[in-house]
This record gives C-alpha cells, sequence and structure tokens, in this order.
C-alpha cells in the first residue's frame, strides 16, 4: 500500500495565487470567461497530478503514475470495472479448479495469449515475462518495491507461451500480486527494447512502449505526455490520442477542467461543491481500497503504551474531524475498505468519543493531571504530530487534533514537512519520528495488501508507520497467506481486524473515494478501486 498526498491548492483567502500561472506556462487558457478550444473528436485530456521522474513500471510508486503505465505497459492479470481479477496477458487467471496452481500452492503456471503483440510489432512471448522478472531485481533499475518477488524461488519458461512459477512456500495472494494489478503494477517489458536488463535510463525509458493499447509519442518534462494507439493492439482503441496534462496542483487542474482546456481532472473535498456547479461536467466518484487513518507509533513512549492509546482514541471525535474532509468520504466502517467486504468481519463496535472515558484511561496508566497538563514521573506528556505539508487536510486535521486532546490535559505539537520529504523512506512517516500521524493509503488487490500492520514492514523506512510488531498478530498473518480455503482465510483476516481494533495502532477515519470530475464529451471512462485505467481501449471523446 502506498501514501497518497492530495497535493497543492493553490488558494489563498479565496482568490488564485500565483500558480494559476503554470497554466499559462502550460499554454493553457487563462483569465475571467476564458474557455479553451474543444479538440477534434476522439482526442482525450487528462490533468496529471504528478511529474514523473520516469515512465518505467518498475519505478512508478505513486497511484496515479502506475495508471498512467498502465495504459502502455500491461500485466498478466487485472482489475475490472467490478474489482474482480480478469486476464489481461494471459489465457485465463491461474487457479487450482482449472489446474493451473499446483495442488500444494507452489506452483503457478501463466499460459500466455498468442495473439499480444508489443507496439512495435514484436510477438509478447515468455522471454518477455522472464526478463520483466530479471529487471526488477537489477540494483541499476531501483524498483519500487521487489519484496513479493523475493517469494518466487524459480520463474522458468518451458516454451514461447508457458511461465512457470514455483514459489519458496504456498502464499495465497500470489496471482493477485505477481506481475500484476496490485501494490504495485510491473507490466511486461519488450526485451527486444534492451541490450541487458538495465531499463532505467535507456532509449526505451525515454519513449517507452509495451502491449497496452497505447504507446508513448512524447514526453516533454515538467509539460505533457502524448500517448497514441498501438497500431497491433485488438481491439483497435476508439481514442486517436491520450494527452495526460501535467498540472500538480489541484485547483490549477480545476480550473482547467472549468475552461475546457482538460477533460478529466482530481477533484479533493476542498473543490467537489464547486466543481458539481459546472455546467457539462460530471463527478465519477469511486470507492477505492483505501483509508485515510491516524497511526500511532507503538514503539516509543508514551504511545508504546496500549492503554494510552485506548484514552487518546476515546478523547477523539471523528464525527467533528468529519468537517476538515467535508463528508465527502464516509466515516470509515472497518478496518477494510468497503471494495474488500467480502473479507471483512462484521461491524467492529464504533470508535467512541468519551473525554470521561479517556481521562479514566490515563489516570490508569500513571497519567495524572497537574494544572491543565497530564503528568507522570515529574514529566507532561507531550506529543508530536507530523503533518504533510502540501496536503490540504492535514493541518486542519492536526488543529482538531491538539485541541481535542488538550481537552484531556495531552500537549500535542504539529510539524509540518514537505510533501517530498514527509512520506520519503528517511522522512518522519516511514522513520516513525511521530507520536502520531495522520496518513492515507491505496492497497492492492489483494486484502492482505490493504494491512501496513506487519512487523517487517516496519524496516528499512517500510509502510507500517506504526512500527507495531505483535506476535499474534503476526502469526494470523502468516496463516492467511497459506490458508487452504477462503473460509479459512475470512476468519483470519476477521481476527486480524478485531486485533487491530483492541491494540489501537490505528485509527481508521473514512473510507477513500477517488474523486474525478470528467466533461460530457468523455464516454466509456472507467477506473478501478485502484484508480487504474479499466478497459482504455474502449475510452472516447465526442
Amino acid at each position: 500500500m502506498k501514501t497518497e498526498s492530495r497535493g497543492r491548492w493553490a488558494l489563498r483567502n479565496g482568490v488564485l495565487d500565483p500558480l494559476t500561472a503554470v497554466l499559462a506556462a502550460l499554454g493553457l487558457c487563462v483569465g475571467a470567461g476564458c474557455t479553451a478550444d474543444r479538440p477534434p473528436p476522439h482526442e482525450l485530456r487528462i490533468a496529471l497530478a504528478i511529474d514523473p521522474a520516469s515512465l518505467s513500471p518498475l519505478l512508478a510508486f505513486a497511484q496515479n503514475q502506475i495508471a498512467t503505465d498502465l495504459l502502455f505497459c500491461q500485466t498478466l492479470v487485472g482489475l475490472d470495472a467490478r474489482d474482480r481479477i480478469v486476464p489481461v496477458l494471459v489465457m485465463r487467471v491461474p487457479s487450482r479448479a482449472n489446474g493451473d496452481i499446483s495442488a500444494d500452492g507452489r506452483r503457478i503456471t501463466y499460459h500466455l495469449r498468442t495473439d499480444a503483440r508489443f507496439a512495435d510489432g514484436v510477438p509478447l512471448t515468455s522471454a518477455d515475462v522472464a526478463f520483466t522478472y530479471r529487471a526488477i531485481f537489477d540494483p541499476r533499475n531501483n524498483a519500487a518495491s521487489v519484496d513479493a518477488y523475493r517469494r518466487i524461488a524459480s520463474l522458468t519458461t518451458p516454451d514461447p507461451h508457458t511461465v512457470v512459477i514455483r514459489l519458496r512456500q504456498p502464499w495465497n495472494a500470489a496471482v493477485n500480486v505477481l506481475f500484476a494489478q496490485a501494490d504495485f503494477a510491473y507490466g511486461i517489458l519488450p526485451k527486444h527494447a534492451f541490450s541487458d536488463t538495465m531499463v532505467s535510463g535507456s532509449a526505451w525509458d525515454r519513449a517507452p512502449f509495451g502491449t497496452g493499447p497505447f504507446r508513448v509519442r512524447s514526453w516533454t518534462r515538467g509539460g505533457s505526455i502524448v500517448l497514441v494507439p498501438n497500431p497491433y493492439f485488438v481491439p483497435a482503441p476508439k481514442l486517436t490520442r491520450i494527452t495526460l496534462q501535467i498540472i500538480p496542483n489541484v485547483t490549477s487542474a480545476l480550473f482547467a477542467l472549468q475552461t475546457h482546456a482538460v477533460d478529466v481532472a482530481t477533484l479533493g473535498p476542498q473543490n467537489l461543491a464547486q466543481a458539481q456547479q459546472l455546467p457539462g461536467i460530471r463527478i465519477v466518484r469511486i470507492a477505492e481500497n483505501g483509508l485515510g487513518a491516524i497511526y500511532f507509533q507503538t514503539q516509543r513512549a508514551p504511545t508504546d503504551d496500549v492503554r494510552v492509546r485506548r484514552a487518546l482514541e476515546q478523547a477523539l471525535d471523528l464525527p467533528a474531524m468529519s468537517r476538515v474532509w467535508r463528508n465527502a468520504y464516509p466515516l470509515a466502517s472497518g478496518f477494510l475498505p468497503p471494495p474488500l467486504v467480502r473479507w471483512r468481519a462484521a461491524p467492529l463496535a464504533g470508535y467512541r468519543f468519551d473525554p470521561a472515558g479517556a481521562a479514566r484511561g490515563l489516570d490508569a496508566a500513571g497519567w495524572h493531571l497537574h494544572g491543565a497538563l497530564r503528568v507522570k514521573d515529574g514529566s507532561p506528556m507531550s506529543l508530536l504530530y507530523a503533518v504533510d505539508a502540501d496536503d490540504p487536510l492535514q493541518a486542519p486535521l492536526g488543529l482538531i487534533v491538539q485541541s481535542q486532546l488538550a481537552r484531556v490535559g495531552v500537549r500535542t505539537t504539529l510539524k509540518a514537512y514537505p510533501s517530498a520529504f514527509f512520506s520519503a523512506p528517511a522522512g518522519p512517516l516511514r522513520s516513525g519520528r511521530f507520536s502520531l500521524v495522520f496518513a492515507q493509503f491505496i492497497g492492492g488487490s489483494d486484502p492482505e495488501q490493504s494491512i501496513n500492520l506487519v512487523c517487517a514492514q516496519a524496516r528499512n523506512g517500510g509502510e507500517s508507520y506504526s512500527r507495531y510488531c505483535s506476535q499474534r498478530f503476526e502469526a494470523i498473518f502468516r496463516d492467511q497467506m497459506s490458508a487452504g480455503t477462503d473460509a479459512r482465510r475470512e476468519r483470519d483476516f476477521d481476527a486480524l481486524q478485531s486485533q487491530a481494533r483492541s491494540d489501537v495502532p490505528v485509527i481508521p477515519l473514512y473510507d477513500e473515494i477517488y474523486l474525478e470530475g470528467v466533461d460530457a464529451r468523455v464516454t466509456g471512462y472507467r477506473r478501478n478501486m485502484l484508480r487504474f485505467p479499466v478497459a482504455p481501449e474502449a475510452w472516447d471523446a465526442r
């Protein structure tokens, strides 16, 4: 799962600040009453909130960057609009039922499609899958994550259209994760386009292509990425051109949508109401496999004490916090987001706002009021709340948390960090330099990838932000990996959610909804719960 920033907002006292000059610099329409010329039919323009350093799938970390890569570089399996695992470059999704997964769960056989071609006309073969596997481990490529692929004992290619993976141990999530639309989506690379497994910095990296419905025609750093159809893709894409206009500012992106300079733009709670008033613009809401949550640092005093965490939870009024995101997202109804409802336990007991109970809990943990502050062994309780300075939700949410905890005698200091550092491996989120922190993350196609509370994930700037390590939790997590039946795996996820609810390493705040404004000229436009494109060959624009 990945932390997602909401992007910068160019709004100061209700007036667009000079960041709107981004539009002018990009040649887009700027000014009151301005309306850009409509493009020809079958050309789609999408506001892209990131300025990627690379278009290699191996380096893609942000959700929207992965989505961009999937337009031209396909995975073996994917997700449809109903979030079901579907074949993409294989004839069928491997399973025990069809014999492509062995009885012991250690061998997976993929039967590649015989009609798939790269955008230069070269047929896809098993050698391309093997090449991609080797490239993932080439240290020169600095792949975003290799952990899942370390679970592979061997990858062999008995013939040009067969790939056999042998796992080190049974792993239920393997088909959903390996070469799949998952937490990281490593599409299959064209072996013939490289001299060796060094992908980063290659000629291909500057104008990438794969087996997807589109290929990159041009890429202007900081400006735009232009995609055109893969002439060998079947069925032929309806669009003749996709322009990904890089606008790393949500307010400017909305302005571009309003003036018809782009057809699609990501929205946030702060501009949703404004977008709803725009004529000819429809609002697309996608229930994501994502949560917004508050994490406690469980390895450092005072939040290493579960009694303190439970008390602080009772001191927080979650419904009052919802005004920060303007009720655009529903309060979290469980540990796993709604798209994973089949794996969710019956609704857990809600987080209860009870300041009196919080006071009793802090007293029981040895933190007693001395004047206005809680003190233990002569030292006042003082918490550090780390804030992503570029996320418009974070500072307002932090101020509410600070105010609510002050009412029970807890001092909280807010410390802001630039977004790029906030979530970097050495930044506060991943290094654990906080007492509590808000983070929004997106999981993968398997429920296992929506759990970032495993102890191993806390190492080396990993994604267990709370540094939570529970032997019972770890044992249950290991069991779900190899459970022989879905029913047993479902019971394991129930137990994981109950354990986390009791130990409170994290407080889920809301279920993530991905919001986009889409011009009425656009048809067939769909994404799945990971924001990834669904059947982009069927997208069109009148």
